[in-house]
């Protein structure tokens, strides 16, 4: 299980190895310091120039020396590596855990011509770095390679093998080689047992068995020469019978000909699969060209082929994408209305879309194709953008409708007279008119046209309320201005219009509609004005009891003489006889008396006797009592109204 990994930095480790690397060995500066971290392994490397030669088991020792110095608590593995400046590859290479386990990799050397054939190839990483630690694998081929160094080097001089030249200048150190060597089963092969066996038998005349060693390597040199020749030969076998090397060559021709069809294929504008088509008959020219090898007199005219028809291929690459980029937008268009997020959507890949078919330049032969396809592109591309204004604006003009709405059902709340009920109808009228003018094929259309009823029905309650407000209005401050004129006739007495005045305020009062918020202030008005109007009218009817008393009073008090007089009250009639009216009876009674005229004596005291009834008549009608005094203002006589 690998320990958690803290974090490190590699510029901070490798200055520190830096110095400390130079301050032990002063005359080594060339030598550069370079840190990796991977995994829980820290990868130290050691660059020299080639010129510079070095003990390599001490200055990996050193090395390790250092690093195991550094505070590397996170760090489970360590490896260091020796590389030459200008090479991949590392010629030598030790690793160590810094916890401490039973296993230990042992100090790996690599053979310096390994980085001629393989340093352009191999990344120094911690998975090549475990694959050096790997018994089976490149130690191997470190102890075979060194081992066939030596045995090159000391034997093949020291012993002779009749009928066979000397093998070391036709034996080439290869990196097939070197993966022959380094399969563990293919060294096994290598054994030499029993071609020593077979080479005693063919040469006991000659070789003693202490040439075991010589013999054994004289064969491998053998077996590796044959093989190599066969591999020569196999190699120029296969060179000749690779197509265009002899003979005629059809590729090209067969090439050029899917050229010419690709050609013709991306001319036909209406068919949509043209590209497609055109495309996989490149694809088939470029694939028969590879077939061609690079000894073969057609494989200059092939790569120039090639890389024409890759060209178109990337060409017809770019405008089918921009084919289904385009059809996907149409798809995603088909369904109306879409959202404002939907109309972006499409509107990207529609500019998408433009951008592939630009990339095709003008000396194409799929340009004609890709030209015609951009002129619909891009009036497509202007149509969306218009469905997308149209959207957007009508997303505006719902939210602005909402908005007005929300003002309205706000200003409801509180609203209580006429113009605040304004206020709430002008606020719905403004959301219905803005409701309305959402374009139809839209998302907020069908959310407004949801809307739409219900916003009616607000208008037209908070204009029947705004009306009765109005009228609940009027009504309150006519019943008012009614009651003011009311008080000043009563001022002046004049009960008859103070009575008409209060009748119309009453009658206003009571014409405020109950569900108006006015309604609450005419109610006790209401009240006011009855008590107020019955006061009235009965001083009213006392002013017309008393006016009919003084007519009656009139019309029996005239006369020649005249009667009487009379002064009336809300509490008593009085009247008083005139002296002449008095003077005149006693006068014409004594004259009847004395002529002894009893007819008319009689029509005297009818005359009296009528007086007398009237007075009462019209006490009794005004419900006032009535005094009669004489001319000398003695009481004489006195009527109760109804007694």
């Amino acid at each position: 299980m690998k320990t958690a990994i803290r974090n490190i930095n590699t510029q901070i480790l490798e200055d520190n190895l830096q110095k400390s690397w130079q301050s032990l060995r002063n005359f080594n500066d060339a030598c550069k310091i370079q840190c990796d971290l991977k995994a829980g392994t820290l990868l130290v490397i050691c660059e020299h120039p080639a010129n510079l030669v070095i003990d390599r088991e001490k200055t990996i020792s050193e090395l390790k020396g250092i690093v195991q110095k550094q505070q590397l608590e996170s760090i489970e593995k360590v490896g260091i590596c020796l590389n030459v400046i200008g090479h991949i590859y590392p010629y030598a290479y030790h690793s160590f855990f810094t916890k401490s386990r039973q296993e230990e990799s042992t100090l790996t050397f690599l053979p310096r011509w390994v980085n001629g054939d393989m340093g352009d190839r191999v990344k120094i990483t911690s998975e090549f770095l475990d694959s050096l630690d790997n018994p089976f694998d490149l130690n191997d081929l470190e102890q075979i390679s060194i081992r066939l160094e030596s045995e090159l080097n000391t034997n093949v001089d020291q012993e002779y093998i009749p009928g066979k030249k000397s093998q070391n200048s036709d034996i080439k150190i290869t990196s097939k080689l070197l993966d022959d060597l380094d399969n563990p089963f293919d060294a096994e092969g290598l054994d030499i047992s029993p071609k020593k066996s077979r080479i005693k038998a063919k040469h006991s005349n000659y070789v003693e068995q202490k040439s075991t060693v010589n013999l054994s390597t004289f064969s491998k040199v053998e077996f590796l020469s044959a093989s190599l020749s066969l591999t020569i030969l196999i190699g120029c076998f296969y060179a000749i019978t690779q197509p265009c090397v002899i003979g005629k060559c059809m590729i090209v021709p067969t090439a050029r000909e899917l050229n010419q069809q690709s050609l013709e294929t991306i001319k036909n504008f209406q068919n949509s699969l043209a590209p497609k088509q055109a495309k996989e008959k490149l694809e088939k020219a470029v694939q028969d060209l590879n077939k061609i090898p690079f000894w073969s007199i057609h494989y200059l005219e092939s790569q120039h082929l090639k890389s024409t028809y890759k060209a178109e291929i990337k060409h017809l690459e770019n405008i089918q994408k921009a084919l289904f980029k385009g059809q996907q937008a149409a798809q995603n268009s088909k369904t109306l209305p879409l959202k404002v997020e939907d109309w972006i959507e499409i509107q990207s890949l529609w500019q998408n879309a433009i951008v592939l078919l630009e990339k095709v330049p003008g000396d194409s032969s799929a340009y004609p194709f890709a030209k015609k396809k951009l002129q619909q592109y891009r009036k497509y591309l202007v149509a969306i953008k218009g469905r997308l204004t149209t959207e957007e604006v009508a997303d505006k003009k719902l939210i602005a409708a909402k908005k007005s709405a929300q003002l309205a059902n706000t200003r409801e709340v509180v609203a209580q007279f006429p113009e605040s009920w304004k206020s709430v109808y002008s606020s719905w009228a403004d959301a219905l008119e803005k409701m309305s003018s959402i374009p139809p094929q839209t998302t907020a259309y069908l959310e407004a046209k949801n809307l739409l009823p219900q916003y009616e029905q607000k208008l037209q309650l908070a204009e029947e309320r705004r009306i009765i407000e109005q009228i609940g209005e009027e009504y309150y401050n006519q019943a008012i201005s009614y009651a003011k004129q009311a008080e000043v006739f009563e001022t002046k007495d004049n009960w008859q219009e103070a009575v008409r005045y209060w009748q119309n305020a009453l009658n206003s009062a009571e014409e405020v509609p109950t569900t108006s918020s006015y309604f609450s202030k005419a109610k006790p008005l209401i009240k006011s004005y009855k008590t107020i109007l019955k006061i009235a009218q009965a001083n009213q009817r006392f002013l017309d009891t008393i006016a009919k008393a003084r007519q009656d009073l009139n019309k029996t008090c005239k006369g020649t003489p005249k009667i009487c007089e009379y002064s009336i009250t809300k509490d008593l009639i009085t009247v008083r006889l005139t002296s002449d009216y008095v003077d005149k009876i006693k006068k014409t009674a004594q004259d009847l008396k004395s002529n002894k005229d009893q007819k008319s004596l009689t029509q005297l005291e009818k005359h009296l006797k009528t007086l007398q009834v009237a007075l009462k008549a019209i006490s009794n009608n005004a419900k006032i009592p009535l005094e009669v005094y004489n001319p000398q203002g003695l009481k004489v006589a006195a009527h109760i109204p109804n007694s």
